[in-house]
């Protein structure tokens, strides 16, 4: 991509959890409730369209320099199992994801705010932890207010799998995708991907990294791990889902997904029965 990467590749979350952001990270003070509340109007700046709330495959955000949401839309809202919108203002995204993956985003947010450059289509995987994975492409530019200054961030994150031509974002790379899709676990050969497309490797590879924000041996490698993603709950063995994804050995597998999630396949496959047995205990709550 064209713009500023950081934390190049896919973002995988896990769960609800809290934390604080890393010590070596710039943190404004916090603002209350009530400034985030106000935070359009104190800086003059129009509040987003409620439009975005009819959106049905897109989450819009909008957060101040201390990284509090001052603005979601209801498809955000659910995601974070929210019982009003509303409930969103003044939290960060710690208050939602593992402290390593909130960490993460803040730092994306951080360099967006500090540069001024925005951030485009960078390829994210969510876990929300229930074991169902949400691709997404995330796009985050600086917010200024009346006068220019940057007081924040906002954005939007499309769900590829609710809108699945974002998944191709250029008809030229259709072919290359779905060859990927039935040829995952084999041995892939970049040049030939770029053959599909018809384009030279060189140009292949740029303009692929520009539109997915990935080298395409990045992007296969987290292809790979999002199948074992999927595959690891009905499984039965960590070898035989690293055997039938192309990985080899167990131990390969586990260092190369451990690179792309932050944790081991054995953590993910605890991190997923914990979150199923929270929603068993929500359900009983609710029931009760």
């Amino acid at each position: 991509m064209s713009t500023l990467i950081i934390g190049m590749g896919m973002v995988v979350a896990h769960g609800p959890g809290k934390g604080d952001a890393d010590g070596t990270q710039a943190r404004p003070a916090a603002a209350s409730h009530r400034e985030c509340a106000n935070f359009f109007a104190e800086h003059g700046i129009s509040t987003p369209s409620t439009l975005f709330d009819t959106l049905s495959d897109t989450y819009y955000f909008a957060k101040n320099r201390a990284g509090q949401f001052v603005w979601g839309n209801r498809l955000l809202q659910e995601q974070h199992d929210l019982a009003n919108v509303a409930d969103i203002i003044g939290k960060t995204d710690h208050d939602f994801f593992r402290r390593d993956i909130a960490d993460r985003i803040r730092a994306d947010d951080l360099a967006v705010i500090e540069t001024g450059v925005t951030v485009k289509n960078k390829l994210e995987v969510i876990d929300g932890g229930k074991g169902e994975l949400t691709w997404l492409f995330t796009t985050k530019a600086p917010l200024r207010d009346r006068d220019g200054r940057i007081v924040g961030i906002e954005g939007f994150s499309r769900d590829a799998r609710r809108s699945q031509d974002t998944i191709a974002p250029f008809h030229e790379f259709k072919a290359c995708i779905e060859y990927l899709q039935a040829h995952l676990t084999e041995h892939i050969g970049i040049d030939h991907l770029a053959r599909l497309s018809c384009m030279s490797l060189s140009t292949f590879e740029r303009k692929f990294k520009q539109h997915f924000s990935l080298t395409p041996k990045q992007y296969i490698l987290h292809m790979k791990v999002h199948e074992a993603c999927r595959m690891l709950p009905t499984a039965g063995s960590i070898a035989r889902v690293a055997a039938e994804t192309g990985f080899g050995g167990q131990s390969y597998f586990t260092k190369q997904f451990r690179s792309v999630v932050g944790i081991t396949p054995k953590q993910y496959l605890l991190s997923l029965a914990a979150g199923r047995a929270q929603g068993r205990r929500r359900r009983a709550g609710a029931l009760a």
